[in-house]
């Protein structure tokens, strides 16, 4: 391919992709009710008028629970229970980016001024989900959990032996992330 040919793909690429980046940066905002947490990084919730939905926390990824017969990680119970300390049965706006593959929302949780998403990593009861681009928040999510692993809070306290919650799915076969 000659460099003009290349700059055209290239141009023609930024067009395509630029539109679709600033859609996914626009977050749509609702306010719900917190009815139950199921792990570290997911909540199902009540929105004001009545539709029940399904939110996995944006940018992170908590420990895994237990699923079925299969073990979870350790602080995967822990970090569930601390969101629901945190969440549990409080009314939150919740910042929507779309749905997931497993068609729940990925959103930012606000509980007043405290970007619930961003504490869960502050605190070392997730890390910064790697499955794709960080959509939002990203500058500050990376250097919480920088701030976490250099303190060695809650899972970073497991040193070598710390394994991802992706590493882990992954090789216990658990679907979903």
């Amino acid at each position: 391919m000659n460099a003009c040919r290349v700059r055209l793909f290239v141009v023609t690429v930024l067009l395509l992709i630029l539109p679709l980046s600033a859609q996914a940066a626009t977050p749509r905002t609702l306010v719900a009710t917190v009815v139950s947490v199921s792990a570290g990084d997911t909540i199902t919730a009540l929105a004001s008028e009545g539709t029940k939905l399904r939110i996995r926390l944006l940018g992170i990824d908590a420990p895994e629970i237990p699923h079925d017969r299969k073990r979870g990680q350790p602080f995967g119970e822990e970090a569930r229970d601390h969101l629901d300390r945190l969440i549990g049965g409080k009314t939150v706006k919740v910042e929507t980016y779309g749905p997931d593959r497993y068609k729940r929302i990925l959103g930012v949780i606000w509980d007043g001024p405290v970007n619930v998403n961003l504490e869960m990593v502050r605190v070392g009861l997730a890390e910064v989900y790697r499955g794709h681009a960080c959509q939002a928040y990203c500058d500050d999510l990376f250097r919480a959990e920088v701030q976490a692993r250099n303190r060695r809070l809650k899972m970073w306290s497991q040193g070598s032996s710390y394994e991802s919650p992706a590493a882990f799915r992954h090789r216990m076969r658990i679907r979903g992330d």
